[in-house]
């Protein structure tokens, strides 16, 4: 999948992104602990402390693929990552650090790591640095509970983890329908 090169709306710039769906030989998801109080304000405002995926912007002439395995690695340090099938999508409108509106194109693919996993943060950008609290890995039931107490991005990752770990969805599904199932 190349990234969209236009605006579908005036003034609204469109940012690519690509987020994975981390998992280990035990089936647990890595999950990001961020801290941005950015977010708190715009269109879609959010707690400024939450749980997000592995993931980022795509560059220019790189694929949403070649854009995952990257910020596995720029992220997590880990690179001999499986960069797998695309299962959900999403456009969302945010307002980015710098406060300017953005429409977030957001495609999600499953990874897989095995053997010993060593995350090290030593690769982080400066934005990185300042956003990114800590990590752990959570088995399904961990971020279903962790969705109970605090925000975790995107909303319904249990449920939708659940369908992955069994297998699904046979095709990618729109996060930006508000029909998709996020029952636990």
């Amino acid at each position: 999948m190349q990234s969209p090169a236009a605006s579908p709306q005036p003034g609204v710039r469109i940012r690519p992104a690509a987020r994975v769906v981390l998992l280990d030989d035990r089936d647990r998801l890595l999950l990001l602990k961020i801290h941005d109080p950015s977010v708190t304000r715009g269109p879609n405002p959010i707690p400024a402390e939450f749980w997000l995926l592995v993931g980022g912007g795509v560059d220019e002439g790189e694929t949403y693929e070649e854009a995952a395995a990257r910020e596995v690695f720029e992220e997590t340090g880990l690179r001999d990552v499986t960069i797998g099938r695309c299962v959900w999508t999403q456009e969302k409108l945010v307002s980015n650090p710098a406060g300017e509106v953005e429409m977030v194109l957001g495609r999600y693919f499953v990874g897989r790591v095995s053997g010993d996993v060593t995350v090290d943060f030593s690769g982080h950008e400066p934005l990185e640095v300042d956003v990114i609290r800590g990590f752990r890995w959570l088995t399904r039931d961990e971020v279903v509970e962790l969705e109970a107490r605090e925000t975790v991005l995107p909303p319904g990752l249990g449920a939708l983890l659940r369908d992955v770990l069994n297998g699904g969805p046979a095709e990618p599904i729109s996060l930006t329908d508000p029909n998709h199932v996020t029952s636990v």
